[in-house]
């Protein structure tokens, strides 16, 4: 702790008092409380008189450390509001990203009070640098928790930061950042965990999921590569220099243009153990916890894999640039119920950006507590047409903070509502295509509803049709789509 107040003027002694007394007094229960309080503390040390530099890094590392815990308390809390639609994360989002920004804005200046100082100290520079570069890399994450908007000035300040410590010689100079832990860090480690994150695809995945990814990458940071020069397996590139944030490696690039590459191709032998122990029912310490952590960090290996080695695949239908109004209604449950002739006011208007024979993208009204999900089912019908189409939210990205893009891949035309019953009780479904003799087709419930090898007895047109069920089966955010045979 920084105890030491000799040499203090009055006004920094009250400051040091008053700084002492935050961190003594965070509440325990509340994330986003602390947080402000730690930011609070932050911005004080930072604020007035100049603090003596060995004060301002002590009380950072304070600070930083404090904050910790409480990030990950922030960070489930988060994810449990994203999941039920309540304002409170909301409240956490704008605390830690507020206490990531005074992190990084504390670490700038001892940066900068050392390049003047007979006193610098290359540990201390390489210490202050990577606490800047941890809290920008979780400030990324956090953006990508709300699938935007982003800060575009982030990659040119964590790009200066990293050409710094290469300029210096400490850009992997190892750091203890947790007094309480033997792990080792360092400025290249932590802004690579950041080109990790943005080379992800995280536009693409659950909110529950992108914490799990983020983790994910932590664990994997030893086998990933960023190098000034092409190296097997390099996908991406950025270039710390022009602050540009990464991006895809679509053709050579041309020589004396200052990139990095970054390459994930040593990740695959780390994947394969961790599947093996996932198999094993083994959950290595740090990635996860409950019932449901293996599930999701086999999900984020399947999509690193796709993102990260795969070739991106050609689009397969051409996108038409397209305008209009969309009625929309988001979830399977509510969808039954508009189609069924109730709940009007659930139907929300979207505008439509593009189509294609696949899909649609069509930006919506979003706000921090209500978002669409990826993997949700949407309902939409243009302004000028009867019948309603089915899709699933595969993509989301957010340029502004009451507006989103969504890219909606459909699946169905016309759905029709139907009373089915499995030989066990009545089911209310949604049948995906037309319910011919011989035909396949596909049919829509929420998930857990169809029993894996259950026939269904479908009524329509005052005909009782039974449907075989065959071995296809999908699953979107709370509903599934299986496919049977009209005998």
């Amino acid at each position: 702790m920084f105890l030491n107040a000799s040499n203090l003027s009055p006004e920094s002694t009250r400051r040091l008092e008053e700084v002492r007394w935050r961190l003594d007094s965070l509440p325990a229960n509340e994330p986003g409380l602390a947080l402000d309080e730690i930011a609070a503390g932050i911005e004080l040390m930072l604020d007035g008189p100049e603090w003596p530099l060995d004060q301002l890094v002590s009380a950072l590392r304070d600070f930083d450390e404090s904050a910790q815990a409480i990030i990950r308390q922030a960070a489930q809390g988060f994810v449990q509001s994203s999941v039920l639609g309540t304002a409170r994360g909301a409240v956490l989002h704008a605390a830690s990203t507020r206490a990531f920004r005074a992190i990084a804005l504390a670490g700038r200046s001892v940066l900068q009070r050392q390049r003047y100082s007979e006193d610098a100290s290359s540990s201390v520079a390489a210490e202050m640098a990577t606490r800047l570069m941890r809290a920008e890399a979780s400030r990324l994450k956090w953006e990508h928790l709300l699938y935007g908007p982003f800060d575009r000035a982030l990659w040119q300040q964590m790009g200066s930061v990293f050409l710094e410590a290469e300029e210096d010689g400490r850009l992997m100079l190892p750091v203890h950042l947790r007094r309480d832990r033997d792990t080792e860090t360092s400025t290249y480690r932590e802004y690579l965990r950041a080109v990790a994150l943005q080379c992800s695809g995280l536009e693409q995945m659950p909110v529950e999921l992108v914490d799990v990814a983020d983790r994910l990458i932590q664990h994997l940071l030893p086998a990933l590569h960023l190098g000034a020069g092409p190296v097997e397996g390099a996908r991406f590139i950025v270039s710390p220099m022009l602050g540009g944030e990464p991006r895809r490696l679509i053709k050579a690039v041309s020589e004396g243009d200052p990139a990095w590459y970054f390459s994930p191709l040593l990740a695959e032998r780390v994947f394969a153990e961790l599947e093996l122990m996932l198999g094993k029912g083994v959950v290595p310490g740090g990635l996860g916890a409950g019932p449901g952590a293996k599930d999701h960090i086999a999900a984020c290996i399947r999509h690193f894999r796709r993102t990260w080695y795969d070739t991106p695949s050609a689009r397969r239908h051409r996108r038409h640039l397209m305008g209009g109004k969309l009625a929309t209604v988001r979830g399977f449950g509510t969808f039954s119920q508009v189609i069924s002739g109730g709940e009007a006011a659930a139907l929300m208007s979207w505008d439509l950006r593009d189509v294609s024979v696949g899909g649609l993208g069509a930006v919506a009204p979003v706000s921090e507590y209500s978002m669409p999900r990826i993997g949700e089912l949407i309902a939409m019908r243009s302004e000028d047409a009867v019948a309603w189409r089915l899709g699933l939210v595969r993509r989301i990205q957010r340029d502004d903070i009451t507006r989103a893009f969504v890219g909606v891949e459909t699946f169905a035309l016309d759905p029709r509502p139907v009373k089915a019953d499995d030989g066990r009780s009545p089911l209310d479904v949604l049948l995906c295509d037309p319910l011919r003799r011989g035909f396949h087709l596909r049919v829509a419930a929420p998930e857990g509803v169809l029993r894996p090898g259950a026939p269904l007895f479908v009524a329509e047109g005052g005909v009782i049709q039974k449907l075989k069920p065959l071995s296809s089966v999908w699953r979107g955010h709370e509903f599934e789509v299986r496919t049977y045979i009209a005998v």
